[in-house]
C-alpha cells in the first residue's frame, strides 16, 4: 500500500546553519544582539528563504553572520521543533571547518554581536546556564562530534 497525503505533515518552516569547528576542536557560536534570544548564542544559522535549498540557506547564513566562506562538509541532521506559537519547523545542520585562514567578521553586526570559539566544555556550561538559544543548539553540537568521531576527522 502506498502511503497517501495523510500521511505527509506539510512544515513550512526551516531553517539551516552549521556547526563550525577549528583545529583545536572548538565550535564557532555567535551572538544574538536583538530580540527575544538577545545576548544568547548559537551556530551560524536562519531561515530558509523562498527558492533556496537548505544547504545554500546554511551557506548564506555562515556568510552573513561570520564573513566565512565555508565549504560544508558533512550533513549532521535535521531537528524537528516547534516555535512558541505551536508552528513545527525543521532545523537542518551540516558540518563545516574552520582553518583559521579567513577572518571572523559578522556582516550584519545589527543582528550579530560577537562571534567566538568555544570548547566543548564551554559550551556545556552555556548550555547548563541556560545562554544556548536552544536545545538544539546543543544537540547540534554534540551530534557534529559524534558524527567527527565516526569518520574519524
Amino acid at each position: 500500500m502506498q502511503y497517501g497525503q495523510q500521511h505527509h505533515i506539510d512544515i513550512q518552516a526551516q531553517a539551516a546553519g552549521a556547526v563550525i569547528i577549528n583545529a583545536n576542536h572548538e565550535v564557532l557560536l555567535v551572538q544574538e544582539l536583538t530580540g527575544s534570544k538577545k545576548g544568547l548564542w548559537h551556530i551560524p544559522s536562519g531561515s530558509v528563504e523562498a527558492g533556496e535549498f537548505p544547504q545554500q540557506t546554511a551557506q548564506r547564513e555562515i556568510e552573513e553572520e561570520t564573513g566565512l566562506r565555508l565549504t560544508l562538509q558533512q550533513y549532521i541532521n535535521t531537528y524537528v521543533g516547534r516555535f512558541d506559537d505551536g508552528e513545527l519547523v525543521l532545523r537542518h545542520a551540516w558540518l563545516a571547518d574552520y582553518d583559521g585562514t579567513q577572518v571572523i567578521s559578522p556582516r550584519f553586526q545589527q543582528e550579530i554581536g560577537r562571534a567566538q570559539f568555544f570548547s566543548r566544555e564551554a559550551i556545556h556550561a552555556l548550555y547548563t546556564n541556560q545562554q544556548l538559544r536552544m536545545h538544539h543548539t546543543y544537540l547540534m553540537i554534540e551530534d557534529a562530534f559524534r558524527l567527527r568521531e565516526a569518520l574519524r576527522y
